[in-house]
């Protein structure tokens, strides 16, 4: 496997698991303000999801 398949693989593998961590984390979100959490734990669970949309972005733009 050469470098330029194997950084590819690699960022693939990342940006997957970014994304499952998105979807769990807007999961979480939208139960928590449907169960009327505090504003603080509503307020960053979409902080850290936001963080993770923005490096997905970053990733993405690298990739393709």
């Amino acid at each position: 496997m050469n470098v330029i398949a194997a950084t590819q693989s690699g960022l693939s593998a990342v940006i997957a698991q970014l994304q499952r961590q998105k979807d769990e984390l807007t999961i979480i979100y939208h139960t928590a303000i449907a169960k009327g959490e505090k504003l603080h734990e509503v307020k960053t669970l979409y902080l850290n999801i936001k963080d993770i949309d923005k490096r997905l972005n970053d990733l993405l733009r690298v990739c393709f």
